[in-house]
């Protein structure tokens, strides 16, 4: 059975890169009928926080992305690490070593000035140190040969073990590192399949001797370019938003998200736009890109543009009652028609609410260019015939609604540009808003002639 896991650390919001590295173990395990994995990666106490936790999880349960199993934290497994530390001394693959941090930064110096890559030298490697309340414990890197990685992306890389050094497993207060939890934990959770950025490829490289010390079968790697901006540099607050949070708070939908992270890295064809079930469906690991992907935030909008259009209308109302509580005195259903009106215009939700702001208040501040232009005596008829129309209809519909607009324009010889500008003006404060009928008809019957009103008292 397919395994993949996903193994983010609670420093901070979900990252972009994150969660398509999440949707590739994701779709990659739902694909094949296997399992999907989440493991927090809690160990370094200072920086890690539960609420990053808690944002994590949801962003995960936001895109869809659910895991099986239990969930799994790294600071209940510290005995676990420690077995295999103690195994790893017992086998003679680990020692201890008491350098301080002053002489690691006088060999590294040392190093540089001779134009030599930094890296430890192993001076306490066959010293037979005893556990003491200053030593760590390293891993003894082979100093022969080389070490063979297939990768089902990038094929067959081999790297001299001499350029590798004893890394430190476990620190002088006995928490274990980062490369050491991550072998012990794939390996305990059965993870079968490694996806995941190429800026671990290093990495792995240590860990796979770690596992061969410990006698472990190595999983499958795939190391995935990283994602990147516009100046090909690595993506990051600079180019925009770029967590998960931010996505969703400026209005994007989980769907857009995960079309579009899909598509940046893989590819089925010239299909561009995919259902869940269509990605699961055609997920497969021989089509994913050797080359980094560009980030381009208009192409996500545009995407987000589409499925605004196509979404269910429930959705897009789950996203728009989560990013504000500005319309809380309203119906649901009302809160929705505002939605279906607006959502063939905007490209986010956020962008809904924003053009939506019109609806809650009678009265707003008008541009001063669209005043002189709009509020002006010749208007007044229009507006005097307007209210008094308005006041008439018994039943407030749609239809009724479009009847007075016609009777209106026949009756005063308008075009609907001649009526709609300056009444739009007068019931929005701009002239952008849906249709001038859905606009009235969304706004009732007793604020529509409040605001015309008011604007009539505006013309000197």
């Amino acid at each position: 059975m397919v395994i993949t896991r996903f193994a983010p650390s609670p420093t901070g919001n979900l990252h972009i890169g994150g969660a398509r590295t999440a949707l590739f173990n994701w779709l990659y395990a739902r694909s094949q009928g296997g399992k999907f994995l989440l493991r927090i990666e809690d160990t370094d106490k200072i920086r890690s926080e539960s609420k990053y936790v808690e944002s994590i999880l949801e962003s995960l349960d936001w895109l869809g992305i659910d895991y099986d199993d239990s969930l799994i934290y790294q600071s209940d497994r510290t005995d676990i690490y420690k077995a295999a530390v103690a195994k790893l001394l017992e086998l003679g693959h680990a020692y201890y070593c008491n350098c301080s941090k002053e002489e690691l930064d006088k060999l590294r110096a040392e190093q540089q000035k001779a134009g030599l890559k930094p890296k430890y030298d192993g001076r306490n490697r066959e010293l037979s140190l005893k556990k003491a309340d200053d030593t760590v414990v390293r891993f003894k890197t082979p100093l022969e040969g080389e070490i063979e990685l297939n990768d089902t992306l990038k094929g067959n890389v081999l790297v001299n073990n001499k350029e590798l050094d004893d890394l430190i497993i476990q620190r002088a207060d006995g928490t274990p590192t980062y490369n050491l939890t991550v072998v012990v934990d794939d390996i305990e959770m059965g993870v079968t399949n490694v996806i995941r950025g190429d800026d671990h490829l290093n990495n792995t490289f240590r860990q796979v001797h770690m596992m061969n010390a410990l006698g472990y079968k190595i999983p499958s790697y795939t190391h995935i370019p990283l994602i990147m901006g516009e100046d090909r540099k690595r993506l990051s607050k600079r180019h925009g938003a770029t967590s998960t949070y931010d996505f969703r708070k400026e209005g994007f939908l989980p769907i857009s998200i995960i079309n579009y992270l899909a598509r940046l890295g893989w590819a089925e064809g010239d299909k561009e736009k995919f259902t869940l079930e269509e990605l699961i469906d055609l997920f497969n690991l021989k089509n994913l890109n050797k080359s980094s992907s560009i980030f381009d935030y208009k192409k996500l909008s545009s995407l987000n543009k589409y499925f605004i259009k196509e979404l269910q209308i429930n959705d897009l109302y789950k996203e728009f009652i989560y990013l504000t509580d500005d319309f809380n005195t309203l119906k649901e259903e009302r809160i929705i028609e505002i939605i279906e009106a607006q959502r063939d215009r905007c490209k986010t939700v956020k962008e809904i609410i924003d053009e939506s702001q019109f609806f809650l208040k009678d009265e707003f501040d008008i541009d001063k260019k669209l005043v002189d232009k709009f509020y002006i005596k010749e208007n007044i008829n229009l507006f005097e015939v307007l209210i008094s129309k308005l006041q008439l209809i018994d039943e407030w519909t749609l239809i009724n609604i479009k009847d007075v607009i016609d009777a209106i324009m026949q009756e005063l010889d308008l075009d609907l540009p001649r009526f709609a500008k300056p009444t739009r003006v007068a019931l929005t404060g701009s002239l952008s808003s849906p249709s001038i009928d859905i606009t009235i008809y969304l706004l009732g019957k007793e604020s529509c002639i409040k605001r015309i009103l008011n604007a009539k008292t505006m013309i000197a």
